[in-house]
């Protein structure tokens, strides 16, 4: 069976979209909808609304890779219409819009999935240990990002749009695998926060601790040169290191190495995963929805705490 999906927004992740359904092998770009004239969508049929889109019975799924603020309305929409949903991260400005789409999702009883695509690096068995208050965990992400990052699309520089900077739209992949690990957070303390822009980050270090008991340290930057992502959770007898997507597990028995996974192979494999899900009427076990509340919850805290002092 192949998934007909749509795209809203063809700018630099609608296009990673675009790439990844082409590599999946189980999903069909059936159209594209974008505002902007100056953007070329030759690729596939541009429709001139999501409206349109909603419309056509031949399209089971609606990628929206739209800026996060004003996102939520659209996907309650294509929920209401019946279509699977799968969003850009992150993957909402608050729980209550979290919520709010897992709530029409049930009631429409469709799939509601998210682009967090390095859950996919999580072997099996890291899901195997239990995380519990001996857990401790450590975080670091550097992603360079100029200044004129964030005025080549005005959206990215305006908070009310974009939610964030560096941590929600970078951070948020290795935020999101301790979440996936440790559990929802109970308490998030950042310990400084750096501007590129008002209300837009560059730089944020803080503390989790988990409901599980389990803490986390962290720091995000876009401020220097190299770039680097590592997550590390040692537990009492299991450990995982995830370090520029490679992944070494230790269950206790001994030691266990992973491979590095290309990221455009990571989100062809959510669209697999997506289209799986679609077809037998499931909730993806991987990129769901429902699974993105603990991150949702920790960027709430974190972006939004504004008495956190210069870092």
């Amino acid at each position: 069976m192949t998934i007909a999906a749509a795209i809203v927004g063809y700018g630099s992740a609608g296009r990673q979209h675009a790439q990844a359904i082409k590599d999946s092998g189980s999903v069909e770009l059936r159209a594209v909808v974008e505002t902007d004239l100056a953007i070329d969508t030759a690729a596939c049929a541009r429709r001139s609304s999501v409206a349109e889109v909603l419309r056509d019975p031949r399209i089971d799924l609606v990628a929206l890779c739209l800026p996060p603020g004003g996102r939520a309305e659209l996907g309650r929409r294509v929920l209401g219409a019946g279509k699977a949903l799968l969003v850009e991260k992150p993957p909402a400005m608050d729980v209550a819009e979290l919520d709010d789409l897992l709530a029409r999702a049930k009631t429409q009883q469709t799939v509601a999935a998210v682009m967090l695509q390095h859950r996919m690096l999580l072997p099996p068995e890291a899901f195997g240990a239990k995380w519990g208050p001996a857990t401790t965990s450590v975080l670091e992400v550097s992603r360079p990002r100029s200044g004129d990052h964030y005025l080549t699309r005005r959206w990215r520089g305006q908070p009310e749009h974009a939610l964030g900077g560096i941590l929600a739209h970078l951070g948020v992949h290795y935020l999101d695998l301790a979440c996936q690990l440790l559990g929802r957070p109970a308490e998030v303390r950042l310990l400084g926060r750096r501007n590129r822009l008002p209300g837009i980050d560059s730089r944020v270090a803080g503390t989790v601790r988990f409901e599980s008991g389990a803490v986390l340290s962290f720091a995000v930057t876009s401020e220097a040169a190299m770039r680097s992502e590592r997550l590390a959770v040692f537990g009492e007898k299991h450990s995982v290191v995830i370090e520029n997507g490679a992944v070494m597990l230790n269950d206790g028995q001994g030691e266990r190495a992973f491979d590095a996974i290309a990221t455009p192979r990571l989100r062809s494999q959510v669209y697999r995963e997506v289209a799986l899900s679609i077809a037998a009427g499931e909730e993806p076990r991987r990129c769901s929805l429902h699974a993105a509340r603990g991150v949702t919850m920790l960027l709430r805290d974190a972006v939004r705490d504004e008495g956190a002092a210069p870092c």
